[in-house]
């Protein structure tokens, strides 16, 4: 049996059961404690208190009642993908507010619960699953403002959370992997999807999604006698510099003197290559750094990473 938005709302009403709500905390706890495979109806009648008849009423069996579990847990997820997205901002900008803020949520989960999710999502119909339905709906968006011309949303949409889900089952049951290097690692898995939906515009879009995000590609092509190949390949190396790297090192450190070298250094880089907002955000780096402060200058360099990745995504 799978589930859409429907139904999912009508689990989420099991709630206002007391029985069966506690039902479901003492199956969450059993899962969570031994795992699903541990879990049986007879185990949750006993340590919930409630009789067998009272558990099969309401959900038949082990796997309609892992089901319930699955639907309770991933209601917030709908929420947060709503709460995160902007019709205003960019497809890229929003793949990549949404999958962060369910990464962050898939964390706090234990790998048997995230084991559920996985299996939950994907059993669900296409065209009845409301996440990819929501996913659709972005899309649908982005290419009514001309992001991308994909040939069938739904199924990108689809392509989308398959990716995304796999992707959380790759770094969530992995020891090795933090949520600072999941983040990275999803930063990179999201620009491939990005330029991966997007590519069909052509090469010339490019420099129509740079303008986008405030380069003066025309002023710059000036400098390179029209270049576009050259062009490209400076912006390339400026957001390479591993001056980014030492400027965010010296702020760490609290050396105000290197910081400020390398953030006014990179300001007349980007100025010179026509990205308007990166060398505005490190104007405000390098005013806080001047008089030797560093009182909101890791807020400052934070704001500075993020103009470069809304350019280097398109690159």
């Amino acid at each position: 049996m799978v589930y859409g938005e429907e139904e999912l709302q009508n689990r989420e009403m099991l709630i206002d059961d007391t029985v069966a709500r506690k039902i479901l905390d003492t199956a969450i706890a059993i899962i969570d404690r031994e795992g699903y495979d541990n879990l049986t109806i007879r185990r949750v009648a006993k340590e919930s208190g409630c009789s067998n008849s009272a558990i099969y009423q309401r959900f038949g069996d082990k796997n309609a009642l892992a089901e319930a579990i699955a639907a309770l847990q991933a209601k917030p997820f709908l929420i947060a993908m709503d709460e995160v997205y902007s019709k205003d901002a960019d497809l890229f900008t929003n793949l990549d507010r949404i999958t962060k803020r369910l990464l962050e949520k898939l964390y706090s989960f234990e790998t048997e619960a995230i084991y559920m999710q996985i299996m939950y999502h994907g059993n669900m119909e296409i065209d009845v699953n409301p996440f990819i339905l929501r996913i659709e709906e972005y899309l649908k968006n982005a290419m009514a403002r001309g992001e991308t011309n994909i040939a069938n949303a739904r199924e990108t949409a689809f392509f989308l959370s398959a990716s995304f889900l796999g992707f959380v089952q790759m770094v969530c049951t992995n020891e090795n992997i933090d949520m600072e290097k999941a983040k990275s690692l999803l930063a990179t898995h999201n620009r491939i999807i990005y330029n991966g939906i997007c590519s069909g515009k052509g090469n010339d879009s490019l420099w129509d999604r740079l303008k986008e995000r405030g380069v003066d590609v025309d002023k710059a092509l000036e400098r390179m006698k029209g270049n576009k190949d050259a062009y490209r390949n400076f912006l390339v190396e400026f957001f390479e510099d591993p001056d980014f790297d030492a400027l965010g090192e010296a702020i760490q450190s609290g050396n105000t003197k290197n910081a400020f070298e390398y953030a006014h250094g990179l300001k007349g880089m980007a100025a010179n290559l026509g990205l308007g907002e990166v060398r505005s955000r490190l104007s405000v780096l390098v005013e806080i750094l001047r008089p030797g402060g560093l009182d909101g200058a890791a807020e400052a360099y934070e704001d500075v990473v993020e103009a470069c990745r809304m350019v280097t995504v398109l690159l």
